[in-house]
């Protein structure tokens, strides 16, 4: 449906973000603080898997006609609100938003360590997902 095509779109990035970023989780933290490399390539996954999130989340809360909230931590928790996921789900998820504006923005100020740490919480990102593909198949039979 042409109503989701941002949303399929988005959850195939997020989906291949958190594959790609659980093969790298078998990397020890000794490995993977002496890695630039993979430094740039996991937090540029975070990043981007964030973003997913958010666009999704503005997205979901616009076709439910919801009002717009202004920030991705804000739309993210709105989710929870709206009844698209778990108030629980949605509170773990709400701060990839925060950790991917750090990821964006502060990017000079970066602590890997904590990159790495994040790596810990890809099944959130999976129940998001999950989550929200669910929310798509229950409109979907719903319209029709």
């Amino acid at each position: 449906m042409p109503q989701f095509a941002g949303i399929e779109s988005r959850l195939g990035k997020l989906d291949d973000c958190v594959n790609r970023l659980e093969e790298i989780r078998t990397v020890s933290l000794d490995d993977f603080l002496g890695d630039p490399d993979l430094q740039d390539i996991v937090a540029r996954r975070f990043e981007v898997a964030g973003q997913c999130c958010i666009d999704l989340a503005s997205r979901i809360i616009s076709l439910e006609g919801a009002p717009r909230r202004e920030g991705g931590q804000e739309s993210l928790l709105a989710l929870g609100q709206l009844g698209i996921l778990e108030p629980e789900l949605a509170r773990e998820v709400a701060p990839v938003a925060g950790f991917r504006n750090v990821l964006a923005h502060d990017y000079v100020d970066i602590d890997y360590a904590v990159v790495y740490a994040h790596m810990s919480q890809l099944a959130v990102l999976r129940r998001f997902a999950t989550s929200v593909r669910a929310w798509m198949k229950l409109r979907q039979s719903s319209s029709g």
